[in-house]
Formats: C-alpha cells, structure tokens, sequence
C-alpha cells in the first residue's frame, strides 16, 4: 500500500478501535493487527500511539471548526438547540479524546499545544458570536461580562461531558443517549438568559429531545 493510504487508514483504525474499545485498551500492536500489517508498517508512519492521538485531534479540530464556520448561526430556539446538536454530532465521533481529557492532555506537550492553541483562540471566539446572535435577536438577555462566563460554561461542560457521563456508566460503553444527556445539560445554562417569552418553547423542545434521543 501507498503511505498516505497505509497512513490514512492507521488513523482511521485507532478511531474506531479508541472509539469502541477505550484508548487505555488499544495498543499500537492491536491497531497493526486490525489493519493486518506489521508493527513495522505502522511504526514506518508513527513512532508511537500518541503521534496517532494528536492527528485524531488535528482531524477533529479541522471537523469541528468547519462545522462552526458553515452552518448558519440560529435563528431561533430551535435552531439554537439544532445547532448545539450538532456540535456533540462531531464530538461523538471523535468521543474517546474527551472521555479521559486530561490524561491524554499531560502526555502530550504537542497535544496540549494544539488543545490549549484551539480552545483559547478558535472555539471561544465562535461561542461568542453564537452568544451575540443570540442576544441581538432577544432570544437570551446577557450583559458582556455574563456572556464570556456562559461562553467558558459551555465549552466546559461540552468538552468534559464524555468523561463525567463515563465515569457514571463504570466498565458499559457509552451510548449516544449520552450524547443527548450532554446536549441537554449544556443547553440547560442557556435556560435563566432566556426572554421569558422563549421559555416554554425551549422547555418543550428540550422535552423533546429528552423522549426521542434518550430514556
């Protein structure tokens, strides 16, 4: 095989495999017998499992933010659930990076860079504008400092949900009702910004989301 096709294919592997499996359960030596090549083949591309990790990051960094840079800002409380929606859509495909964040992160001084460098100067600008659009069409009511602090909120139950929600499941795997149980607690510190007239939709549409993405 071609090395961008062998390459290719080892990240494409080790997701899966870290997705299903756990990262802490998959060693370099399980990804090269998935594929069916020697550990050799896989070291040829990779020195080792971390190098993988930080281009699993890269590709997930590059999904999300194109998801942030085209889908069209909400115009309303559905499409602001819709939106969020999406954002956990991406995030569940690349879910093991954020079930054991920081053990990942304290590995890693490359992958600590690109998560520090993406967080700080690419997500937090993009909450804001969502926040902003938010504000300008009186949907929520938030003064500057209140947005900023709802932007930080957000993102961190977003980006540790994975990990609290698996340390409740213990050795089960997660499931997507997860990823609607996320949904939901993120959105839930929109709910006191909300112009009162916005409130029962909201409700109703979170109610919603609750009966047919999760029991």
């Amino acid at each position: 095989m071609a090395r961008n096709h062998t390459y290719n294919h080892i990240i494409d592997t080790a997701l899966t495999l870290f997705n299903e499996e756990g990262e802490r359960n998959i060693s370099t030596n399980h990804i090269a017998a998935h594929l069916g090549i020697s550990p050799g083949n896989l070291y040829y591309h990779f020195r080792n499992k971390d190098e993988i990790i930080v281009q699993l990051f890269k590709r997930y960094s590059e999904h999300i933010l194109h998801y942030l840079n085209t889908t069209p800002l909400p115009a309303n409380v559905g499409e602001a659930i819709s939106y969020m929606a999406g954002i956990y859509d991406v995030m569940w495909d690349y879910r093991f990076l954020f079930r054991d964040v920081n053990t990942l992160l304290s590995r890693s001084a490359e992958l600590l860079g690109e998560h520090n460098g993406f967080t700080h100067a690419k997500v937090s600008p993009l909450l804001l504008k969502l926040l902003n659009q938010l504000n300008t069409l009186n949907i929520i009511h938030a003064d500057p400092t209140a947005m900023n602090d709802l932007a930080v909120n957000m993102w961190m139950i977003t980006k540790y949900w994975f990990d609290f929600d698996s340390s409740l499941q213990g050795k089960n795997k997660l499931t997507e009702h997860s990823k609607a149980h996320g949904i939901r607690r993120t959105l839930s510190l929109l709910r006191p910004y909300l112009l009162a007239q916005h409130t029962a939709e909201f409700d109703d549409k979170i109610r919603a989301l609750s009966q047919t993405q999760a029991v």
